[in-house]
């Protein structure tokens, strides 16, 4: 079975310069209002083995790979930032007719508007994110199967939070975001899924969403080390339920980037996940159990996410 894998990124800049007539003195050009920097990583790994020996192992073919863009835009009085990522991967064990499976498939965006109202360490501010994935997942984490198979696809399930608040810029490298209004939309596109027995996606029984007022706390601490070799950065969001008994979602994020050589490093992430409300696989279902089967492997826990790439890092 044949699977096309394909990642497309295009950035384009346009900049315009004006010129006197006449030569004037060199002065320092002023700083960019807008940052622009992105992360490309790559994971690849191949095996090849015929008429192999009686455990000795099959062939193996993985493809996988981490998109990470952001765009920061620096005022006196404001500030705008910007920020996606993409994490896709899969893997076929077997020969040409074995089905790919999917390792990973992450597409999370966020943007946060803040305005100065005091000095240059308060701001009142504005958060979005949204989190949903790009392939289809069929049961046995395959990327092809049938219809009565499908376990999610984009925008089934899709996260999306809206939150006003105070951004705390409490130093260079460790900043704050509290808000006691947040508001949070878990949503279903396919009906089919949302039917899903136990509500597995998140979504309230017999609807294809969950709505959720609450209050959010978000800290992000980021900073370089031995003379910016070593990049790391953390960040933590958690959400809490009014209605709910405080009962809510938990995200933290860790990235360390050791460089190998410039614009070159060695990416390690790890993930942590937690929604009270949405069930993970805490067991490892069989192949071929169909979605209805599916209930009792799954479980409240937290879902944990590691791994490590090759990544390009540029400023544009």
């Amino acid at each position: 079975m044949k699977f096309f894998f394909t990642l497309l990124l295009a950035v384009i800049c346009l900049q315009t310069h004006s010129f006197a007539q006449t030569e004037a003195p060199k002065t320092e050009k002023p700083p960019k209002d807008w940052t622009i920097t992105g992360s490309f990583g790559l994971d690849l790994t191949g095996l090849g083995l015929i008429n192999p020996k009686l455990g000795g192992g099959d062939s193996r073919l993985g493809l996988g790979g981490l998109i990470a863009l952001s765009a920061n835009l620096k005022k006196p009085k404001y500030f705008w930032n910007n920020n996606g990522g993409l994490q896709l991967s899969a893997q076929r064990i077997g020969g040409k007719s074995a089905d790919f499976q999917k390792s990973l498939d992450i597409l999370r965006l966020g943007s946060r508007f803040g305005y100065r109202i005091l000095g240059d360490k308060l701001f009142v501010a504005l958060d979005g994110t949204a989190e949903s994935q790009l392939l289809k997942t069929y049961s046995g984490n395959l990327l092809n199967g049938v219809d009565s198979n499908l376990l999610s696809e984009f925008l089934s399930p899709a996260r999306f939070a809206i939150a006003p608040g105070l951004d705390i810029k409490a130093t260079k490298e460790l900043t704050f975001f509290l808000s006691p209004a947040s508001f949070n939309l878990t949503y279903i596109g396919n009906d089919n899924l949302a039917a899903l027995e136990g509500q597995p996606l998140g979504n309230e029984a017999g609807k294809n969403n969950r709505s959720q007022v609450g209050f959010s706390v978000k800290a992000q601490y980021v900073n370089k080390f031995f003379k910016d070799r070593i990049a790391f950065a953390s960040k933590v969001a958690w959400f809490a339920d009014y209605k709910q008994n405080l009962n809510g979602n938990v995200l933290w994020q860790n990235i360390l980037d050791i460089q190998i050589v410039k614009g070159l490093a060695l990416g390690l992430f790890g993930d942590v996940f937690y929604d009270h409300f949405t069930l993970v696989q805490v067991e490892k279902a069989p192949a071929g159990a169909s979605p209805a089967e599916l209930g009792q492997y799954l479980g409240l826990k937290p879902s944990l996410t590691g791994g490590f790439l090759l990544k390009y890092n540029a400023i544009f």
